[in-house]
């Protein structure tokens, strides 16, 4: 439930609809930007229209594999007891089995970005996706844990191959315009879907099949993906001759990795054990270094003017905040769901459709209020939107029925998100050069892959401490409790950060859309 929050575009008024309808309305959009019309009737000529098909067809791929790629983020945490019992893992080797994806994922999404960048956006993709499909069967076969642990550093490999070529790909396809806007909007939005998905996903092929087959559904959308790929999707600008920043990328890697170490390790170890604190100034100093190098370079992996525009840090750090608020909904509400209520863990992740579907609904309504509200306003609404689900949360009870508090913060987090994920993308890769796509996509999925592990970090040891100190009450009491107190610092937070959202976004940049 975490990450980063992709989209389909929306069909507007009158259109067939849903998802499927918005992405053939922007291809249409974006066809009649760039294809001449007829002569006679001012209209767009029928080449125009094949292209539009084009546009719309390379579009589902690359927003199915943007999905699969979150999918991914939180589907073991879903069936973490299965995966477990089956190949008999204690509970550090389990938290492995998802952070070995995510800490692969995010520490090599800026060089994967550059490798787009000097070797051609379409192989770089087809070359991740087929990666990603290939550990995905290699997961599903795993007779051990080590083997499944490998296969999920082999995904995060694939994944940052694939994700930054995707999203620069998908500039593409779309002319600078409203079109471009719109499809960024909605990309935003997909990776929480994709996210969202995982739960419910996992649930269900672990309670009617086998763990195992949530890695083949996966691994067969891929591979699907990697065959259709060549022929349906564009190549992209030719690759640049430039040299590869191995030094940018040794550091900026290792730094991230270590740092996303640091935080998996404080919820065994607490947060001033030397497992949290070696690898956390071990992270900082490598990216102190990588800051520093990134000066000396003449083809630097991060070119320091690509961060000079505070809009677009301002972006890269709100657009973080929408995972955050998604994985630590999920981490704490099915603890409280299958430990205080007693819930299965099907029906703990069918409690989290409502939040999938109106996550959906939300990743296509978000595109059109995006172009009117602007990406400041509506990453600032979102915000607002997503500390007012924290309260919500925050009533919970030992005895709460779901139809209530619960479901109330499941139906109001995912329109918070997606306001909060397409304002922010649309601000943070809107107006960046052309040569900078793959880049600015990178940086982007960074940030929301790197931002789940520090919030689940944080409010799960906050819940946890306010949990071991309680008195006087019964171990259900004492959990809730626990949630409950980390929900209200959320609520706080994120009101906050509100704040810092609609400062920083300030002024107009690229992309059609208002400030």
């Amino acid at each position: 439930m975490g990450h980063t929050r992709p989209e389909i575009p929306v069909a507007q008024k009158g259109a067939p609809g849903g998802a499927a309808g918005s992405a053939t309305e922007n291809a249409t959009e974006g066809a009649r930007e760039r294809a001449p019309a007829s002569a006679a009737t001012g209209e767009p000529t029928d080449a125009a229209a094949g292209t539009a098909t084009g546009v719309g067809a390379a579009f589902v791929l690359l927003a199915a594999v943007q999905a699969v790629l979150n999918t991914s983020v939180t589907l073991t945490s879903a069936v973490a007891p299965d995966i477990a019992r089956d190949l008999s893992l204690g509970s550090s080797a389990l938290v492995w089995t998802t952070a070995a994806y995510t800490l692969v994922f995010s520490g090599l999404l800026l060089l994967g970005g550059r490798l787009a960048d000097r070797h051609g956006r379409r192989p770089v993709f087809v070359a991740g996706v087929a990666l990603f499909a290939v550990a995905s069967v290699a997961g599903a076969l795993a007779p051990t844990g080590a083997l499944l642990i490998a296969a999920r550093l082999v995904q995060g490999v694939g994944a940052a191959l694939a994700a930054p070529a995707s999203m620069a790909l998908v500039g593409d396809l779309f002319p600078q315009g409203r079109s471009r806007a719109r499809a960024l909007a909605a990309w935003g939005g997909i990776s929480g879907v994709g996210a969202a998905l995982g739960m419910p996903l996992g649930g269900v092929t672990a309670t009617w099949a086998s763990w195992r087959w949530a890695f083949v559904v996966m691994g067969v959308v891929a591979a699907a993906v990697a065959l259709l790929a060549p022929r349906r999707v564009p190549a992209g600008p030719a690759p640049r001759t430039a040299r590869v920043d191995v030094l940018g990328a040794a550091l900026a890697t290792g730094g991230i990795a270590l740092l996303s170490y640091g935080f998996v390790a404080v919820g065994g170890h607490g947060w001033t054990s030397a497992w949290f604190l070696v690898p956390a100034v071990g992270g900082v100093a490598l990216l102190a270094a990588f800051g520093f190098a990134e000066n000396t370079v003449p083809e630097p992996l991060m070119p320091p003017s690509f961060l000079a525009s505070r809009r677009r840090v301002v972006a890269l750090v709100t657009g973080m905040f929408a995972p955050i608020a998604g994985s630590t909904t999920a981490f704490l509400m099915s603890l409280y769901f299958q430990q205080v209520l007693g819930w299965s863990s099907l029906r703990s992740a069918m409690g989290f459709v409502p939040y999938a579907l109106a996550l959906v609904a939300v990743s296509a309504a978000s595109v059109p209020l995006v172009g009117r509200l602007g990406a400041r306003r509506s990453a600032t609404l979102g915000m607002l939107l997503m500390a007012s689900a924290f309260l919500l949360f925050a009533r919970i009870t030992p005895e709460s029925a779901y139809v209530g508090a619960p479901l109330a913060g499941m139906v109001v987090l995912p329109l918070g998100i997606g306001l909060t994920a397409a304002g922010a993308v649309t601000a943070a890769t809107g107006d960046v050069p052309e040569r900078q796509a793959a880049l600015a996509g990178g940086a982007f999925n960074t940030f929301m892959l790197f931002g789940p592990t520090v919030g689940m970090a944080l409010f799960a040891s906050l819940a946890d401490a306010r949990s071991g100190s309680a008195k006087g009450m019964t171990p259900a009491e004492a959990a809730t409790d626990g949630y409950t107190f980390a929900f209200h610092v959320a609520a706080a937070a994120f009101a906050a950060l509100a704040v810092l959202t609609m400062w920083g976004l300030r002024g107009r940049r690229g992309g059609g859309a208002r400030a």
